[in-house]
């Protein structure tokens, strides 16, 4: 016999508990993705999936609308991006900031990268012995008191950022170090006979002094950036002969479809800070590193925040020294800090209202869809 239907009317199947999440986690993608749309971010449903599954990959994540504030500030989804202190892809991240974070796949790190580093931290101690030696000839009355205030920071503050470059060793040559240990030697010979000058008040040797810091400043400079330029050119060169032969177009030219696909190609043939999915791994960590070390560096919670991008644009280096007096100002950093929070507010507020109850927009439901 055959058995027969049941007439029955049966009980609707209730959703479980994982169906519930992922249903959730769907509506929040596309609240997120229906907001960053409105703000000229590229390809916004891939950017916040990426993020939110890398967020929930992590125990100890910032919130999800930090980590896409910080993404859209970097590169408003322009995810293959290069910029010219050779940061690469959804974070922006440096060879050095992703090996700090422990990540160790393939990455394109050339001489010129390692030149332009080494010029990038070694520089910082002759602008600060510019800025104090400034002080002492141009306060006034009060100005040689301000300068050895300084003058205590800058001789604190003068190997910050030299421990990050050891995670360049497996592609430097052992007498790039060796030329570290010569800028480290002089740099704190440069500090101390500031402090002389400081003590003995000869004005004319102060001046003399304050030209020479400041011409040797202005050569490491120029050395970074033209070796920074170099390294930046060629790694565009090098990414867009890959995505030509594989996809026909160079980045700039690819399909907004395409773009994920090939982030992930020119990550295992090039350099694995094109990956999407990497980045967002990255973004997560480096993003937790940076909050650590902002609430070393403010004792108002409100701050943390602001003081969290700030080190996330600006580097620990710049954003202490700023906190100091050695650098008057940010202005980068600085609007960076107001535009991170901003976002997330905004971000946040736009969660908030459709929880709540508020609508979701033709293309939130695009994105559910």
């Amino acid at each position: 016999d055959i058995a027969m239907p049941s007439l029955e009317p049966q009980p609707a199947r209730e959703a479980t508990l994982s169906e519930e999440g992922e249903e959730e986690i769907r509506r929040r993608v596309a609240v997120l993705a229906g907001e960053l749309s409105r703000m000229w971010t590229k390809s916004p449903e891939r950017l916040v999936s990426v993020i939110e599954r890398a967020s929930r990959q992590s125990k100890t994540s910032p919130p999800v609308t930090l980590l896409l504030a910080i993404a859209h500030a970097e590169t408003n989804g322009m995810i293959l991006d290069v910029s010219e202190a050779g940061a690469v892809g959804l974070a922006q991240a440096t060879p050095v900031a992703y090996l700090q974070e422990d990540f160790k796949g393939k990455l394109f790190v050339t001489g010129d990268y390692l030149i332009g580093a080494r010029a990038y931290i070694t520089k910082k101690p002759l602008g600060d012995a510019y800025k104090i030696a400034s002080v002492a000839l141009d306060s006034g009355a009060g100005g040689m008191k301000r300068a050895k205030k300084l003058l205590r920071a800058a001789k604190t503050l003068r190997r910050e950022g030299l421990n990050e470059l050891e995670y360049l060793r497996p592609y430097a040559r052992p007498r790039f170090f060796d030329s570290l240990t010569v800028a480290d030697k002089r740099n704190k010979a440069v500090l101390n006979e500031l402090q002389n000058l400081l003590e003995s008040n000869d004005r004319p040797a102060l001046r003399r002094f304050r030209d020479r810091v400041h011409a040797d400043y202005t050569d490491l400079r120029q050395e970074q950036l033209r070796t920074w330029k170099r390294y930046q050119k060629e790694l565009i060169a090098e990414r867009d002969e890959l995505l030509t032969d594989r996809f026909g177009a160079r980045a700039k030219y690819l399909p907004e479809g395409l773009v994920y696909e090939a982030s992930e190609f020119l990550a295992e043939r090039l350099d694995e800070r094109f990956s999407a999915r990497l980045m967002a791994a990255f973004l997560v960590k480096h993003l937790e590193t940076k909050a650590v070390e902002a609430r070393r560096l403010t004792r108002i919670e409100s701050r943390v925040e602001a003081m969290t991008a700030a080190l996330y644009n600006g580097g620990s280096h710049n954003v202490k020294r700023m906190l100091a007096g050695l650098i008057a100002s940010l202005p980068e950093t600085e609007k960076y800090m107001k535009k991170v929070p901003a976002t997330r507010r905004r971000l946040d507020a736009t969660v908030a209202r459709v929880e709540t109850g508020g609508p979701l927009t033709r293309g939130m439901l695009r994105t559910l869809r």
